[in-house]
């Protein structure tokens, strides 16, 4: 299987010693074993990558519910405390100058929600 090179250059020749003997062992060669430990390699420190990032994950998730409880606790808080005062707009009835001409309260427009009510009656 050709592939592309890859020029290894080993620091200490005492590694490449050990190569040798192991590829030797196992019946491979020195590239395929090579290949072989870099996969292992890979997986190895992929896996461990992978649970870093699952621990990150439910660490997050965690403090992002944590956060959550925190703004729904303070929202209650704030709702209960609003919910203490006067309301900051008075009711009061508004009445045109035409009601107040007649003093029976219709409208004689025939709008508004007076004026449905006189009508449905």
């Amino acid at each position: 299987m050709a592939g592309s090179t890859f020029p290894l250059r080993f620091r200490q020749e005492r590694i490449r010693d050990l190569v040798r003997l192991v590829a030797e062992r196992e019946g491979i060669s020195q590239n395929e074993f090579l290949e072989q430990a870099a996969e292992h390699e890979v997986v190895a420190r992929g896996a461990l990558l992978a649970e870093e990032l699952e621990a990150s994950a439910t660490r997050l998730a965690a403090m992002t519910a944590a956060a959550y409880r925190s703004l729904v606790d303070s929202s209650l808080d704030d709702f209960a405390e609003g919910e203490g005062r006067p309301d900051p707009l008075r009711p009061r009835q508004i009445r045109r100058q035409s009601d107040t001409g007649t003093g029976t309260g219709t409208v004689e427009a025939g709008y508004g929600a007076v004026a449905a009510f006189e009508r449905a009656r």
